[in-house]
């Protein structure tokens, strides 16, 4: 089963929950999911369903589930995929202890999906921190991958220094314009989509700044301390900084369903901050593209020779 396919009929159910619900009743829960697979994380032995949203805590959520079977990080395996730091790594669904939904046996999956013993949990994020943390971390951060292709501004730069505002400005027009090929993507796509909402009914959906109780609840229904720390946090820079009315006008239209469906509010933006990165930083993001460029390169290595070809 793929990791995202889009449902071309109207939903059965239209759920409408808010953020930050816990222990929501679901005495009717179905085994209804078609649109997910590999995204969707069974924990059998503490009864827990986590369903992976990017650029929402996802690597922190990741860890917290390894955890949760007792796994020691530093027992983790050695990935052979492309990711620029050890802690992206527990991405690689063939290390990580916990299976995803595809790989558990009909049982299991009908069990997780309907049982009410189970938890079936979802992070999201404010669309506003989420659509610029998405840019940051492809883009401004150069971590290669098909986004790179996509319809997109160059980098603005001033006197010879990257103003990341502006930056981020110019790609919300150009991600707006070309919403159907972003939108495709994980790390831009809606939440309530990514989640698959209509799909699966949900116990518990937890925003980013609610983890700390989340955590703790982990903590009682694994028997283990949860505390994975946080991972891919970036470069400090928030949407306050970023942000002018009418960027923030384009992020509330391509994520119209997660501000109308989760409950996250509009809010008001009127002048950005100065976001311009000296010499030496916009210097330090030019070797992080030649070490992420170094790094495609040992990953393909190792790819042909996992094939059998000589190097």
């Amino acid at each position: 089963m793929g990791l995202l396919r889009r449902r071309s009929t109207s939903p059965q159910m239209p759920a409408t929950p808010s953020i930050g619900f816990t222990f929501r009743p679901t005495p009717d829960a179905t085994d209804r999911l078609v649109s997910l697979g590999a995204t969707v994380y069974v924990a059998a032995e503490a009864k827990v369903l986590y369903v992976q949203v990017f650029k929402a805590a996802c690597s922190s959520m990741l860890w917290a589930m390894s955890q949760m079977v007792g796994m020691d990080p530093a027992d983790h395996g050695l990935s052979t995929q492309l990711h620029v730091n050890r802690a992206l790594t527990i991405h690689d669904t063939s290390l990580h202890p916990v299976p995803t939904i595809d790989q558990v046996s009909d049982e299991l999956r009908h069990e997780a999906l309907t049982s009410s013993e189970w938890m079936r949990v979802a992070v999201v994020r404010d669309p506003y921190g989420r659509f610029y943390s998405g840019w940051e971390s492809r883009k401004l951060l150069l971590h290669h991958g098909p986004w790179d292709g996509y319809p997109q501004p160059p980098l603005s730069f001033v006197d010879g220094l990257l103003d990341v505002g502006a930056s981020f400005r110019d790609f919300a027009r150009a991600a707006h314009e070309h919403r159907g090929i972003w939108q495709g993507d994980f790390h831009f796509a809606q939440q309530v989509h990514v989640m698959a909402l209509d799909e699966i009914d949900f116990t518990d959906i937890v925003a980013t700044t609610d983890l700390p109780s989340l955590f703790q609840r982990l903590s009682e229904r694994s028997g283990r301390r949860i505390d994975p720390g946080r991972h891919n946090e970036g470069l400090g820079i928030s949407a306050d900084d970023v942000y002018d009315a009418a960027t923030a006008a384009i992020c509330e239209d391509l994520f119209a369903e997660d501000f109308s469906r989760l409950g996250f509010a509009h809010r008001p933006f009127t002048a950005p901050r100065s976001t311009m990165i000296d010499a030496q930083a916009t210097a330090a993001l030019a070797m992080i593209d030649e070490r992420n460029k170094r790094i495609e390169d040992l990953v393909a290595a190792i790819g042909r020779v996992e094939e059998g070809e000589e190097l």
